[in-house]
């Protein structure tokens, strides 16, 4: 007996009748059909074959607005004219080479000049380098071995930055003392017991667990904002009790600001008013090109010294090459201020308009976020972890998948978890055609809320 399809995923097929060819023939040579794991969702992801600004065209000739960036990266959209000419004059001369570029120390000083805890830096191939690395060097300089990370933080794709990524409510534990939980079959035991979890925003729990621990943790990892649950930004005593607790127990508080740059012109640190150890760094520093960094006092930064008697060994072929160093040049030195400002401000205005469109609509469900970083979720009232995120997704059963199919075929597009960011690209008449193109999804969704997730309607 097969199940028939959903009517809303037939249309989505209706919409995209090439992208579905070309996902079929990615399947014979990509696991899934793909070959990033963000980037997959059910029935088939679009193919884009073009982009310029804070448009996609598809492989069915669509223009779709882009409030994916990459995941955040594209801060000023596709081929931006200055970064372009920036790569194009760089490739002529070479794309990477092993010896320093004056591009590279240009761009090291823009963000050390910028983020209030880095006095040194060093660039990495990605973000989760740029988090392995710090880890590295918090149990160099601490001679400990445990790490403390948040229950639903994100810091890469290895062993140690997944555990608890996706705490179940059957697995999970109790909110005073989660379980360290992996998030697939590849972890080893080690792992899960070098990894203590802490609850997010509940300083007096994070306070007993570090005093529990002290004497065992090197770092304490922590997003600003959980960018894989829901966008949901720490409070600002919780970090003062992370940086707190950290300071008087000689532990080094690591900030993964990988998507949270983007969000002051001094990262997420200056927004707070919090200052880490040490900051991972990614996504806009790069320019759309691949990046990472890690950078922070230069007490812990000259660990890493070549020259030093012992240093801890970070060799990377790819790490400051000169290509990606000629596109985070112009993209960092572009995105001032005032440009920071203006599209936080876009980002107001598409909260607002979500929320009231939902509202509207008579369902459940909110806009939550942080300057220029948003994601929808199926919850009432504010979130204060991935505890409530995930139960509100839980609660939310297929409709947010639902929901993401039809504002593709409305014109927008997310990352398939509902996350959005603005970038400098977009003005307010863009965020007034995301809000209209949800106002439709949701009248369109309605009906099917109505009979298959009636807990949605307010």
């Amino acid at each position: 007996m097969t199940t028939e399809e959903h009517p809303l995923i037939a249309e989505y097929r209706k919409y995209s009748p090439k992208s579905e060819a070309l996902a079929k023939k990615a399947k014979r040579v990509f696991p899934g059909g793909d070959t990033r794991a963000s980037a997959h969702y059910l029935p088939y992801p679009l193919t884009i074959t073009e982009a310029s600004g804070c448009v996609l065209t598809d492989a069915d000739g669509h223009q779709i607005l882009d409030f994916m960036n990459n995941f955040t990266s594209l801060v000023h959209g596709h081929a931006h004219p200055e970064i372009v000419q920036s790569v194009q004059q760089q490739i002529a001369l070479g794309s990477a080479y092993a010896a320093p570029s004056e591009n590279q120390i240009e761009l090291a000083e823009i963000i050390t000049d910028r983020i209030p805890s880095v006095d040194q830096m060093r660039f990495t191939s990605s973000g989760t380098e740029g988090t392995t690395m710090a880890i590295r060097c918090a149990r160099a300089a601490t001679g400990r071995q445990k790490i403390m990370k948040m229950e639903g933080g994100y810091h890469g794709s290895y062993e140690l930055a997944e555990v608890s990524l996706v705490p179940m409510p059957d697995q999970r534990g109790d909110l005073s003392a989660p379980n360290s939980l992996p998030v697939d079959g590849s972890f080893p035991d080690s792992v899960l017991e070098d990894t203590i979890i802490c609850p997010y925003n509940q300083p007096e729990m994070a306070r007993q667990l570090i005093n529990q621990h002290a004497s065992e943790i090197a770092a304490i990892i922590v997003e600003p904002i959980l960018g894989s649950m829901g966008m949901i930004a720490a409070t600002r005593e919780f970090l003062q009790t992370l940086r707190d607790e950290a300071t008087a127990n000689d532990i080094v508080l690591i900030f993964d600001e990988v998507i949270t740059l983007r969000i002051n012109h001094g990262g997420a640190q200056n927004y707070f008013g919090v200052t880490p150890d040490l900051t991972c760094m990614g996504k806009i520093i790069g320019g759309g090109l691949p990046v990472g960094g890690i950078g922070g006092k230069e007490e812990f930064m000259q660990l890493f010294n070549p020259e030093s008697s012992n240093p801890v060994m970070h060799a990377s072929t790819f790490s400051g090459n000169a290509l990606t160093m000629s596109a985070g040049l112009p993209a960092m030195r572009m995105y001032n201020e005032d440009e920071c400002n203006r599209i936080n401000l876009l980002a107001e205005r598409l909260r607002d308009g979500f929320n009231q469109a939902f509202a509207d609509a008579g369902i459940i469900g909110n806009a939550a976020g942080v300057g220029s970083l948003t994601n929808i979720n199926f919850t009432e009232g504010i979130l204060n972890d991935s505890r409530d995120y995930l139960d509100g997704l839980f609660k939310a059963k297929h409709i947010g998948q639902l929901l993401h199919l039809g504002m593709l075929r409305h014109g927008v597009a997310s990352a398939s978890r509902l996350m959005y960011c603005t970038s400098t690209p977009m003005t307010a008449a863009d965020i007034d055609t995301a809000v209209a193109a949800l106002q439709n999804s949701l009248a369109e969704l309605r009906p099917y809320v109505e009979s298959e997730c009636p807990e949605l309607i307010i």
